[in-house]
């Protein structure tokens, strides 16, 4: 009977010195720097909506990509995030006469030049001042677009993925090629989609499946002390109600993780030891 009470007392030792030791890592952990990327194009109530939720939670300052009818129609809106230290980004887009997305790689210079040059004046024009990012939708690009995003005077383009693209890279740096900073998303390992819900779910996965998906990735770049990057899109994610839970939740596990949110100029003005300047 004494040796059983041992043992016990033993294994609750060892387990108290297990929880101890793993507070303690955890206490210890350098924060990883993680850029949050909201894409919004024509819904600003969703917007609010998703904003008003990761402030809830404490999860800011994030980057908001807008298109420039979106600015230009929500102005005030877009100005109070930007004064709130959010940063506003520029997302180009073209849509066929059915609503749905067109390629821009499929386009012409032109018209591409068109649909860049107009969403960046809109944006500057309602905030008053420059913006440094641009981001293609559903990172479509070609030559013609990387000179467009350097001739307008763009800082950085967020249209490069990880895995797929031989020019993307975890860390954003100063390419003297493009004459400007490329910033990257990544994309899951053997699939064909990115670290985002919509393309996920148009990849057949579930809500549940795209917030583990995101879970893993993020421990994967914590173990490898990596910078994360992963998108929202706010017209997807309010209207549908499985994704929605499914953000909360992914929320909700961000809450309890060692983070320093960034957003991408801070994430690029954060990195510029390995920036190549």
């Amino acid at each position: 009977m004494k040796k059983t009470y041992k043992i016990i007392i033993i294994l609750i030792i060892v387990i108290g010195m297990g929880i101890a030791i793993s507070i303690n890592l955890n206490k210890n952990q350098t924060p990883l720097p993680v850029n949050l990327q909201v894409t919004e194009y024509k819904n600003p109530e969703a917007l609010i909506k998703v904003i008003s939720e990761m402030e809830a939670h404490n999860i800011k300052p994030a980057t908001i990509f807008v298109g420039g009818e979106l600015a230009k129609n929500n102005c005030q809106l877009i100005k109070d995030l930007d004064q709130k230290g959010y940063e506003i980004a520029a997302f180009g887009y073209a849509l066929d006469e059915n609503g749905e997305f067109i390629q821009l790689a499929n386009l012409t210079k032109e018209k591409q030049e068109e649909i860049i040059k107009n969403a960046k004046d809109d944006i500057e024009n309602c905030l008053g001042h420059k913006i440094a990012g641009f981001r293609s939708q559903r990172f479509s690009q070609n030559k013609d677009t990387i000179e467009i995003v350097k001739d307008l005077g763009f800082n950085w383009n967020g249209s490069f993925i990880v895995n797929w693209h031989k020019e993307a890279s975890f860390v954003p740096y100063y390419s003297n090629d493009y004459g400007f900073y490329v910033v990257s998303i990544e994309g899951v390992k053997n699939s064909g989609y990115v670290l985002c819900d919509t393309a996920t779910a148009s990849s057949g996965k579930t809500a549940k499946e795209w917030r583990k998906t995101i879970q893993e990735y993020f421990t994967i770049h914590q173990q490898e002390k990596d910078p994360f990057i992963t998108e929202f899109h706010p017209y997807f994610l309010t209207d549908n109600s499985d994704w929605w839970d499914e953000f909360i939740n992914l929320l909700d596990w961000f809450q309890k993780q060692k983070v320093n949110y960034l957003t991408t100029q801070q994430f690029i003005d954060s990195s510029c030891l390995v920036c190549g300047e």
